[in-house]
């Protein structure tokens, strides 16, 4: 299935002569689609994809949803193409160009991977084999407000896109990735989103993804911070049919921070996997990471969370923690946090919980006359409350918990 279905998507690429499209292409068909031998892929079966006609095209657009707390839109992606806004805030500039473009500027994502790319690699490589635009953001000074990409997914095909993200030295900014789309949308979205931090940047990225109920997708999300740097994200998991996220951050100078703050909330049958790889190359720089999901009826949560300190990045300290919330007998959470430390001198930990709601909680809040259903919605939302409380604006995180509360299981446990 695998080989047929890598050879339908190639299908559908655009041809292109360009050296970094040929030179992908030419490693994607060396390497071939991930199959569940390969170790991070081994709980994210690609069987779901095996109807997918690539060149379906799109369902039509439809109105993005209002989200309190936003001073804006920069940019709405649609059927594969980008409309930008023109009146975009002091301190940012937009720009769409051929991806030959943003090779021949410098910001190959090929620099990215690995120097023999494999399987684990494949969707990265379709990405730079066929995506013939990049979307460029470049921050130079102190962006005010909440910004927000909004990003339809609408295909019934395969639909690519690429995003780059440039902090300059001591500018800042507070970026949405919006993620939304129609149920009709069963087709599979390939995203790559690379972020540069300079010395001293700082963003605050939050992703909510709440796409349609057929959805599929994958996305690859790195970001390097340099001396200095500062990144906070918030990512919220909750639409879709199948969704995977490869999430990499490196911490490449001293005094670089990273905060991650995720929650997952899943039903019927969903599915998500988050393959986070978080690499702390050099000493005296910090990273927090709390991760919890939600699982109810036969939804199905993947963390893979991977902390690396290197050699000689003394002085580190890293925390992973993830805890999950199992409300089904048919639900399934694989949790994996894991250290590999080869530096002295550093403080890191990491540990992992899964459980059910507490009964006696329950017992409680049934007896002051508060239904079933009410009583495991306000205990699950509490739960999620801790990921919800690193959005700093208030208007947008009562917004956001509304959205969260929408995916929390509104009947009997199974």
């Amino acid at each position: 299935m695998s080989d047929t279905l890598a050879e339908r998507l190639l299908a559908a690429l655009p041809e292109s002569v360009e050296p970094a499209a040929v030179e992908a292409r030419r490693h994607f068909v060396a390497a071939g689609l991930p199959t569940p031998k390969v170790e991070s892929w081994r709980y994210s079966s690609l069987r779901g994809l095996q109807a997918l006609d690539p060149a379906a095209g799109h369902t039509p657009a439809m109105v993005t949803p209002e989200l309190a707390g936003l001073s804006g839109t920069l940019a709405t992606l649609t059927a594969g193409g980008w409309t930008l806004n023109p009146d975009a805030p002091a301190g940012l500039s937009l720009s769409v160009a051929a991806t030959s473009q943003t090779d021949a500027a410098g910001r190959d994502a090929r620099s990215l991977l690995q120097p023999e790319p494999g399987a684990a690699d494949a969707f990265r490589l379709l990405n730079q084999a066929g995506t013939t635009e990049c979307l460029t953001l470049d921050v130079a000074g102190t962006v005010n407000g909440i910004w927000r990409l909004a990003l339809q997914h609408d295909a019934l095909g395969l639909s690519q896109s690429r995003l780059q993200l440039n902090v300059c030295a001591g500018a800042s900014i507070t970026l949405m990735e919006h993620w939304f789309g129609a149920d009709e949308a069963a087709g599979l979205s390939n995203v790559l989103l690379d972020v540069d931090l300079q010395a001293g940047a700082q963003l605050t990225l939050i992703r909510l993804q709440e796409t349609g109920a057929k959805a599929q997708s994958v996305q690859q999300t790195r970001i390097r911070c340099a001396a200095g740097a500062q990144v906070s994200l918030v990512v919220l998991e909750m639409g879709g049919l199948w969704s995977r996220h490869d999430l990499q951050l490196q911490l490449a100078a001293a005094g670089a921070i990273a905060k991650v703050h995720g929650l997952v909330a899943l039903q019927g049958r969903q599915h998500h996997d988050t393959q986070l790889a978080l690499t702390h190359a050099a000493g005296a720089a910090q990273s927090k990471t709390l991760w919890k999901a939600i699982a109810n009826a036969r939804a199905r949560s993947v963390f893979d969370g991977l902390i690396t300190v290197a050699p000689g990045a003394d002085q580190t300290e890293a925390h992973l923690k993830t805890a999950n919330l199992l409300l089904s007998a048919h639900a399934e959470i694989d949790t994996k946090p894991e250290l590999v430390i080869e530096a002295d001198e550093v403080v890191c930990s990491h540990g992992a919980t899964v459980g059910q709601l507490d009964d006696k909680v329950l017992f409680y809040l049934r007896s002051r006359g508060i239904p079933m259903a009410l009583a495991r919605q306000m205990l699950t939302l509490a739960f999620g409350g801790e990921v919800l409380s690193a959005v700093a604006d208030e208007t947008l995180r009562a917004a956001l918990a509304e959205r969260v509360a929408v995916h929390l299981p509104q009947g009997p446990m199974d």
